[in-house]
């Protein structure tokens, strides 16, 4: 057989600081899974901990090197700059909305590219490739659906002082062929071209020399079928001149390792045996394997190391039963806990407007997405959770009795969903004249409190069941702004008269309102969402934008 390129990535090897944070982002966060915890074969006083899909397929694994207490590295040339992984396109949305939620600062997406960093600095990206499908992923993460899932690398960059000698080597030693270039960065690929088979080489002259240490890379591995191939594969790496190391035994694949002219340490891995030869699948990770010339020495390895477990997620069910009276569920990065839906791409109109869902008592973030879907189809939906818990059921703010507010209460909690919006506009990069609020029940109230404390924040409003907030004195300036209001003629909870007076309130604020009445009592019917969505359209989407929303203030 000859064997004239690699097959692609194998693993990508970089160091950390703290074990336990290590493991926390990539796992908690990232959701891979601990495929192998093991010790550096050369310091096994230090972990060497292997994250991946769920048998550790080669093409998935990301490994690290922690040492507690290790100084910062210095990102510059030669080395691998950024390691990327691969996602369907529609995780993206996902993926956002989680970095957020964990306080990840990240930039995009651009071009289906998230970028952000772990703890210790490392540049990551995450990548929107349809290619990601045809690789497995780990699908039991806790709270990442198999459909968001990462499937296994996508691409590495290299940052070069001048790209041609290690273009060069992946072309004439490795057999990857130039397949695109932009600017000063160069696309490779082996293979099909599709996601863990490709290498980026930018071109960054005069930049300062990279410098090891955590968040850094210290190697890339390219995968080769078997021994065989990797003993060919290092012919042509010695006769490239390149001082290849001998083959090494690291257990779970045989190595080979040479440095690119670059400076670049690069591995020829093999793909097999792989990491279910000293514990089977189901068991991974679980427990500390040792190098065989090291297992006499267990005990003293294991009083050395730092102790670590794998993150537990704290159940949101779990978090919901443990309260029994009214008191504030913890939010995340933008102060609530939420969910943010992209709008669909062709979506034309409705891809510039968001529907700011707000649930009514007892909801959350996913209860209304469905109606979202339908009231207007490709738009994108912001979907927070009400803060206050009333005997266990988020609302948006307190109430003293059936149909009494805490009026103290709701001018802090409508104070708090501004800054919210305001927030997840620049985070979310939302067009902010194209927010429209739709609330039902409690939803409704604070949404109907946001139009009358800040006016020209939300473009317009859908209430379902909707209550007079309070009476505002002197009413807000509401030109320019349309309502919906569907209401009940049975509705024992939000009674009739109380949207009547919302609707005249609202209008003598210069609002234009529309109002459809149902037969009905506390509910969403399908005429009412029918003729909502026939609303949004004409009133709100296709109207012509008449002024700037002012902004919402970002104390």
């Amino acid at each position: 057989m000859i064997i004239t390129s690699v097959l692609g990535i194998h693993h990508v090897t970089a160091i950390a600081s703290d074990p336990q944070r290590n493991l926390d982002f990539y796992v908690g966060l990232l959701g891979l899974r601990l495929v192998k915890r093991t010790v550096n074969f050369d310091d096994p006083e230090t972990y060497h901990l292997y994250f991946g899909d769920e048998v550790g397929t080669p093409g998935s694994i990301m490994t690290f090197f922690p040492w507690p207490g290790a100084r910062p590295g210095r990102q510059g040339t030669g080395q691998i700059a950024v390691t990327s992984f691969a996602v369907l396109p529609r995780a993206l949305g996902f993926w956002l909305e989680r970095l957020v939620r964990h306080g990840i600062k990240h930039e995009g997406p651009t071009k289906q590219v998230i970028s952000f960093r772990d703890h210790d600095g490392l540049m990551l990206e995450l990548v929107g490739d349809a290619g990601a499908e045809a690789r497995p992923a780990w699908g039991d993460a806790p709270g990442i659906p198999r459909e968001h899932a990462i499937h296994g690398f996508h691409r590495v960059t290299i940052w070069a002082a001048q790209g041609d000698d290690t273009e060069r080597v992946l072309v004439d030693t490795l057999g990857f062929r130039a397949v695109h270039e932009d600017g000063s960065t160069r696309r490779f690929a082996v293979g099909d071209g599709g996601p863990g088979t490709l290498v980026d080489v930018r071109s960054v002259g005069g930049f300062v020399r990279g410098a090891g240490g955590a968040g850094t890379v210290h190697h890339v591995a390219w995968r080769v079928p078997d021994d065989a191939a990797q003993l060919k594969m290092r012919e042509r790496v010695t006769h490239a001149g390149l001082d290849p190391t001998p083959v090494i035994d690291r257990n779970y694949f045989h190595s080979v390792y040479f440095r690119e002219p670059g400076g670049v340490l690069f591995e020829l891995a093999t793909d097999p045996p792989g990491f279910a030869i000293d514990e089977p699948v189901a068991r991974l990770g679980e427990r500390l394997r040792l190098p065989r010339q090291y297992e006499a020495h267990r005990a003293q390895i294991e009083a050395i190391l730092p102790p670590i477990h794998l993150p537990v997620p704290t159940s949101a069910a779990t978090l919901l039963a443990s309260t029994t009276g009214p008191e504030d569920v913890s939010g995340d990065a933008l102060g609530f806990v939420h969910r943010y839906l992209p709008p669909a791409a062709g979506a034309e109109l409705a891809s510039s407007t968001t529907l700011l869902l707000l649930h009514g008592t007892g909801g959350d973030e996913e209860d209304l997405i469905p109606l979202g879907r339908s009231l207007l189809p490709g738009a994108g939906l912001l979907s927070p959770r009400g803060k206050v818990l009333e005997r266990g059921a988020p609302r948006f703010f307190r109430r003293l009795a059936e149909g009494v507010f805490d009026q103290e209460d709701l001018a802090r909690r409508t104070e708090e969903l501004a800054q919210f919006i305001a927030a997840a506009a620049k985070t979310y990069e939302l067009d902010r004249d194209g927010i429209v609020a739709v609330g039902f029940s409690n939803g409704a109230n604070i949404a109907a409190s946001l139009l009358l404390r800040r006016p020209g924040l939300v473009r317009g409003a859908v209430l379902l069941s909707p209550m007079v907030p309070f009476e505002p004195d002197p009413p807000p300036d509401l030109t320019g702004t349309s309502v919906f209001i569907g209401a009940g003629r049975t509705d024992s909870i939000a009674p009739p008269a109380q949207a009547e007076h919302l609707a005249g309130l609202l209008r003598r604020a210069g609002a234009v309102v529309t109002v459809q009445w149902e037969p009905s009592g506390h509910a969403v019917t399908e005429r009412e969402v029918d003729a909502a969505r026939e609303w949004l359209v004409q009133s709100v989407v296709e109207r012509p934008r008449e002024r700037r929303m002012p902004a919402a203030k970002e104390d």
